[in-house]
């Protein structure tokens, strides 16, 4: 009975190392497989954001937190298409991005979510860099509410196609959010949307993006 005992002991712990080093083995396929990438944040600084600002900062900051050694990227803010900024540009430096976000600020006007998508894809293609296996994607922190683009979704749709750039939305309103445009948009290039409804949920909302865009 001892003997048997022993035996089946054994054989539970050999199936439990055995689960233990596939799972590590899992862990460490999946960190192999996290691509680097070349990104834009497209972040509204309209009015319909003024009590948001402080939530806007965090969760930017929380993506920003997420980068590898290997990524690139730019934050672009804008209310409507003159007030389309260039906040800073493509960089590897996790300091000057977070002062970049840091000094963002709310301006009056009419918003225009798919020209700047247009004015940050055209930066990011012309841009990124062309290494083998890096991923393009813009992560767009809006309402979904467009007023006042110029730009046809139908031409937004092809050079964000063209380009292989996936969009991510942080979708966030003190109202509600309109989710026609940010659906079509996302489904389009193979981009998701998160809906962050408390500070509590920013991180996690900043880590879902992350994981999304660093897979190929």
């Amino acid at each position: 009975m001892t003997r048997l005992f022993s035996l089946a002991f054994l054989s539970i712990l050999g199936l439990c190392v055995s689960v233990a080093a596939q799972d590590a083995a899992s862990s460490a396929q999946k960190a192999s497989e996290r691509v680097p990438v070349s990104y834009g944040l497209v972040v509204d600084n309209s009015g319909s954001f003024r009590t948001l600002l402080d939530r806007v900062i965090v969760v930017v900051s929380d993506v920003i937190d997420e980068n590898g050694a290997e990524d690139e990227a730019f934050i672009v803010t804008f209310v409507d298409t003159p007030k389309i900024v260039l906040r800073q540009e493509f960089t590897y430096r996790k300091a000057e991005l977070q002062d970049a976000t840091q000094n963002m600020f709310i301006e009056g006007g009419q918003t225009a979510i798919l020209d700047a998508l247009k004015s940050s894809a055209d930066y990011l293609a012309q841009n990124a860099r062309t290494d083998a296996g890096r991923s393009r994607a813009l992560i767009l922190v809006t309402d979904g509410e467009d007023r006042a683009s110029q730009t046809k979704i139908e031409d937004v749709l092809k050079l964000l196609k063209d380009n292989n750039i996936r969009v991510y939305v942080v979708a966030m309103s003190e109202e509600k959010v309109v989710m026609k445009l940010l659906d079509r948009i996302t489904k389009a290039t193979g981009g998701s949307i998160v809906l962050p409804k408390t500070r509590a949920d920013l991180g996690t909302a900043a880590k879902q993006i992350s994981a999304a865009m660093h897979t190929k």
